[in-house]
């Protein structure tokens, strides 16, 4: 059912917003099964009737530019943009329908009646199966069937789908929240344009590759990384050839030469370390002194040529390789001091604790080296002091090997820090991807996304199953439907139709002068309709006449094949134009007997015939009327019982100088049904000049709802009319010796209500100050004549009494 209707532009409608219009005591208000509306002419009426007419046409009326509105029903909303695609089943009488399908009664010579087809001579055997069909079908009203079944399930299929969907919206939100307030704004790893679809495919790949969570150490590397500046290349590389095995080599040569002095002295051959005093002294002695340089005796001139013919030539030769392979051990041990010469700082933190881990292997294999190359020089040194005996060379135990692996280690160390200057964006680009990763991972492990998962995966297998049944259980519907529609073209008849406008004609309108015939084309075999009065065709029909018949062809209209047994939402605008009391009345019949009354179904329960009625009238006699129409009702949960309320309202549709709108109907019209309360409701509306802001339209109309007020106030309070030559009088009785009030209120009721005297007047603006003063006056003296009365109106239009003063 329609519940709203916000109109933005269309007819007399602009931006006109529900909800803050239609309301009672704070509460918005809802259209209901039944609807009925009142508005003088030119309210509005029409204009909402063609909205509905839209629906029902899937199109706009011509003429209407920038069409915008907004039907919200309680299971969708329909705006503009979407009259042709909906499933509300509409009919609208109004007098676009006259002039589209009863075009004959406004042109006579290209005008036709348009011919619809009802149901027809009934087949007994078609007509049991259709209420077999439609019995299985039942209705939600009766609680009966698969529409109650199907309704049952299918909010049952909402409820659960929107636990599942509210489950699916919190786990999201979840995941946004820690996308956009724990992700995103971490720059170490998150990006400005994280969002839940990010944080989704971070989830899909960490579940397609297994990723491990770090530990505090991996993730302060990789924090690290990213804060890593770029470093210059290392531009020089440690170098070192040894040559220990080519030292160890002459060492041993020389060590193991064995030599004999030529005349020998036995007494420095048993002493070596005298003998290696002796020949260190003799550069000091020959050919310098005379005397020793230790005891200060005179040497003998036999001395030097025994010394020379001890140390021969062939030993001087053998301690001068000695010092010089000693020379150069020296100069291998001093190299090394040349190799450690790079810096910690040089290295990227990623290389750093390799690079100490190898320096320090380094400097160890440098120490053990020079160990190896101080032990030869060793033993070099004690053969030189004892030239005469050969010395055993030690065993070579360190070659240099250990040092040129850690050389090449470092070197490699030194390549693989500079190529990483290249490689330093890319590796930190994959060091936030891994911090992210496991900020997902953990992430996934505190909720327990799988389980979150799972559960909501569950509950979708079961929303679907029930979709399943819902979705089953409407092809079994739309499957009975189209088989009750396919029974009924059966029974179709054109003929029909004009008989059932002739039915109603006569029955309730007493016309059987007027009728609709359907006339068939002998060339076509088509028919067409025709109004005849008696044996002659109808043309030049009064207003009435027009009226009565265009209403009767609707109402039979809702029983054509196309129409019956769907559900259908019906508005009538005023369909008593031009007509006289007594067929006002028996159009409110019609619409009671044929529309309004429920049916009882089986179980003893009613039954509508409508989906939903609105009825809007500009005529009062025939709201009166349509207050009596039968109510419809519906179950309610009141606690925990099920009660029966009424499922009615009444709306007033007003025009304002901007808008029309609609508004709840007041009290007094609705309980009353009389146009004095509506004239006395609008004459205080006016006492403050205030109101002329928001509502400036009943300050236009104040001079004719003033003079209309008075005539019947004043008929009623002076029945008898002492001199009917003199208009003023009863105003003269009413005001007393206020002669200058008569004649303001006079002046005011005729100005505003007449223009054809003084259509001057139309070209200036009303004199608001004046009217206030004026109904405050009227006001004034309906109380001062009458406080008991003037305080029942109040009561009538909601306003609370006045209090005497």
């Amino acid at each position: 059912m329609i519940k709203s209707i916000d109109i933005q532009n269309f007819g007399s409608f602009k931006d006109f917003v529900w909800r803050d219009s239609v309301r009672n005591n704070g509460n918005v208000l809802e259209f209901k099964r039944l609807n009925i509306l009142y508005g003088r002419n030119y309210s509005g009426k029409t204009t909402l009737s063609r909205v509905l007419r839209c629906c029902e046409e899937q199109c706009f009326p011509e003429n209407h530019k920038n069409p915008a509105f907004k039907i919200t029903t309680d299971s969708t909303t329909i705006d503009h943009s979407q009259i042709a695609a909906h499933d509300l089943n509409v009919r609208v009488y109004n007098s676009d329908f006259v002039k589209d399908h009863l075009s004959f009664l406004i042109d006579h010579e290209d005008g036709e009646i348009r011919t619809f087809a009802i149901i027809g001579n009934q087949n007994q055997e078609i007509e049991k199966e259709i209420t077999s069909k439609e019995e299985v079908l039942g209705s939600i009203e009766s609680e009966t069937g698969i529409r109650w079944k199907h309704s049952q399930r299918n909010i049952f299929y909402s409820k659960e789908n929107n636990k599942l969907r509210q489950a699916k919206n919190k786990l999201t939100d979840r995941l946004r929240r820690h996308a956009n307030d724990v992700i995103k704004p971490n720059r170490s790893y998150g990006y400005p344009g994280y969002n839940v679809a990010a944080i989704n495919k971070d989830i899909k790949e960490v579940r397609s590759t297994s990723v491990a969570i770090l530990n505090i150490d991996q993730v302060g590397v990789r924090n690290s990384l990213l804060i890593e500046k770029e470093l210059p290349d290392i531009t020089k590389k440690l170098h070192f050839s040894p040559k220990a095995i080519s030292l160890h080599k002459q060492a041993d040569a020389l060590l193991s030469n064995e030599i004999t002095p030529t005349t020998p002295i036995q007494e420095l051959l048993n002493d070596a370390v005298l003998q290696s005093w002796v020949r260190s002294g003799m550069p000091h002695h020959r050919e310098k002194r005379k005397t020793c340089g230790f005891c200060r005796q005179p040497l003998p001139d036999e001395l030097w040529n025994e010394l020379d013919a001890h140390f021969s030539k062939e030993s001087s030769l053998l301690e001068k390789n000695i010092s010089i392979l000693i020379g150069d051990i020296e100069s291998e041990v001093e190299s090394l001091n040349s190799i450690d010469i790079l810096d910690r700082d040089s290295f990227y933190s990623s290389e750093k604790d390799s690079f100490e881990a190898s320096h320090k292997l380094l400097k160890s294999a440098i120490q053990a080296y020079k160990k190896e190359l101080k032990a030869i020089i060793n033993v070099l040194a004690k053969r030189e002091q004892n030239l005469f005996s050969s010395i055993t060379c030690p065993e070579l135990q360190d070659d240099g090997t250990k040092i040129i692996i850690q050389v090449d280690e470092i070197n490699e160390l030194i390549t693989k820090n500079n190529n990483k200057t290249k490689s330093l964006a890319e590796e930190k680009k994959v060091a936030r991807n891994e911090l992210r990763m496991n900020d997902v991972s953990q992430f996934i492990r505190d909720i327990d996304l799988d389980a979150e998962e799972a559960k909501n995966k569950l509950a979708d297998k079961s929303v679907v199953s029930l979709k399943d049944e819902v979705d089953k259980l409407q092809s079994e519907i739309d499957k009975l439907d189209k088989e009750i529609e396919t029974l009924r073209i059966k029974q179709k008849d054109e003929k029909k139709g004009a008989e059932k406008v002739n039915e109603l004609l006569n029955h309730y309108f007493g016309h059987e002068a007027l009728k609709l015939v359907a006339v068939e084309d002998s060339i076509t075999s088509k028919f067409r309709f025709q109004i005849m009065r008696g044996a002659e065709p109808a043309y030049n029909l009064s207003e009435g006449e027009c009226s009565l018949v265009s209403f009767c062809y609707f109402i039979a209209r809702l029983e054509d094949a196309e129409t019956k047994g769907k559900e259908i939402i019906i508005y009538i605008d005023d369909p008593i134009s031009s007509l006289d009391s007594n067929h006002i009345f028996f159009v409110f019949s019609l619409i009671e007997s044929i529309l309004a009354k429920p049916v009882k179904n089986t179980d003893g329960s009613n039954a509508y015939r409508y989906k939903q009625l609105f009825i809007s009238t500009h005529n009062l006699d025939f709201f009166k009327y349509l207050k009596r129409l039968s109510h419809p009702r519906k179950k309610e949960l009141r606690g925990e019982k099920r009660v029966s309320v009424d499922d009615s309202m009444y709306f007033m549709v007003e025009k304002s100088d901007v808008s029309s709108k609609l508004c709840q109907m007041p009290t007094y019209l609705k309980d009353y049904t009389t146009e004095f309360n509506y004239l006395f409701h609008q004459i205080y509306k006016c006492k403050n000049a205030d109101h002329a802001n928001d509502n400036y339209e009943r300050f236009y109309s104040f001079g004719n709802n003033l003079r209309k007020f008075l005539e019947a106030y004043l008929f009623y309070k002076y029945p008898y009319h002492d001199d009917k030559n003199n208009r003023s009088e009863k105003l003269i009785k009413f005001f007393g010796d206020d002669s200058t009030s008569t004649a303001l209120t006079t002046r005011i009721s005729n100005e505003l209500s007449h223009l054809e005297e003084i259509f001057d007047r139309s070209m200036r603006p009303i004199e608001i100050p004046e009217i206030p003063a004026l109904a405050n006056y009227v006001l004034n003296k309906i109380y001062e004549k009458d406080p008991e009365q003037y305080n029942s109106l109040l009561k009538s239009i909601g306003e609370p009494p006045r209090e005497t003063i």
